[in-house]
């Protein structure tokens, strides 16, 4: 049987110096030079679930339950639960391989029709106050949180997991088709500061550190 190869609607013009076949992508470990940040990663493989319904309450994938309110979001070291309203919640998957809800009627894979970044570093919010009106600096707001609203006037999920300087980290989630114009608008709009694309390896050792 011929194998599936998926891509990423994502391109970096930079070169690769790891990278790793999983679940038919092409996933870039480290690229090269990364000494420094901040850095924009390319997200998109990861799993992506949509669950829908009117008692979303009763519903526990993989034992997390699903937040009562829109602003919050369930964190683990293998999955990112966002509550879009009262009816509709998104599921971000981080590990390799299928989770034991993928089954359910409930629950829709969504992996290839978005794309997913992770900027990570300092000085993420003053770029991302360059594209979205959206107050992720809010005092009132605790990490992690979930803002829905125009990205480089996209409709986006944005998450603030941290605001803890270098470890500061937001991720953008848009559809599929815009994923490249969202690259392309990030790294522009980073431009001042350094932003570069990072392999997945930064990320995932950024999350380890969050959930010791």
């Amino acid at each position: 049987m011929e194998k599936i190869r998926r891509y990423s609607p994502v391109t970096f013009r930079h070169t690769p110096a790891r990278t790793e076949e999983r679940n038919g992508w092409e996933i870039v470990l480290e690229y090269e030079d990364e000494a420094k940040g901040p850095f924009l990663i390319d997200l998109s493989h990861i799993g992506k679930w949509d669950v829908q319904g009117e008692n979303l309450s009763t519903l526990r994938p993989a034992g997390i339950i699903i937040p009562e309110d829109t602003d919050l979001c369930a964190f683990t070291e293998e999955y990112f639960v966002n509550l879009i309203k009262w009816n509709w919640a998104t599921i971000w998957h981080f590990f390799q391989g299928m989770p034991e809800f993928a089954d359910h009627f409930a629950f829709t894979n969504v992996t290839e029709a978005y794309a997913l970044f992770a900027l990570l570093g300092k000085e993420v919010f003053s770029v991302m106050e360059k594209v979205a009106a959206l107050d992720l600096l809010s005092p009132e707001r605790k990490p992690p949180f979930l803002m829905l609203g125009p990205v480089l006037h996209i409709r986006s999920q944005v998450v603030v997991l941290s605001r803890e300087g270098d470890g500061s980290a937001v991720l953008v989630g848009c559809p599929r088709g815009y994923g490249q114009s969202m690259a392309y608008g990030l790294l522009d709009a980073g431009d001042e500061w350094g932003l570069k694309p990072g392999g997945e390896n930064i990320f995932t050792r950024m999350t380890t550190r969050m959930h010791k």
